[in-house]
């Protein structure tokens, strides 16, 4: 049976602003499949959160919440032979004012909460958090991971 992994953004916060006022946030953020655990064998990368309505003005101490549709990948695909199926997804989270990339990663394997409808997320999804710092500035996004049901 595949396993299907539903991922979104959740939040973005600021935790540091040398700058004082707001600043504005933009960039991007993917999942790609890889079929090897060393992240050669690229199958699949689909956009999570784009910035769709541009940069977002975020200050100190400052959560947004952020609303979106769950984006799924498939790993371990069964009518695939075994060597061909992807185990692993990166998913990675790219920020503007010098913030840089960062990933986090999650193999087939990797014990997730299940999902009680293939439509719903579950009540406690997994926290994945990822940090970028610069000298005047800390931003935090965080990203939620379930597993959905395959039918």
């Amino acid at each position: 049976m595949p396993r299907i992994v539903g991922t979104k953004l959740k939040s973005i916060a600021c935790t540091h602003n040398g700058f004082g006022g707001t600043v504005q946030i933009s960039g991007n953020s993917f999942g790609s499949a890889f079929q090897n655990l060393d992240l050669t064998g690229l199958r699949d990368t689909r956009t999570i959160f784009p910035f769709p309505a541009g940069p977002m003005a975020i200050a100190l101490g400052e959560t947004k919440s952020i609303t979106m549709d769950d984006v799924r990948f498939s790993l371990k695909i069964t009518n695939e032979p075994p060597e061909l199926s992807p185990k692993i997804l990166k998913v990675v989270g790219e920020l503007n004012n010098g913030l840089g990339s960062n990933a986090f990663f999650i193999r087939w394997d990797d014990p997730l909460p299940f999902a009680p409808s293939t439509s719903e997320v579950p009540e406690h999804p997994k926290e994945f958090k990822l940090d970028y710092t610069t000298a005047n500035l800390a931003i935090t996004l965080t990203f939620i991971a379930w597993a959905v049901q395959a039918f």
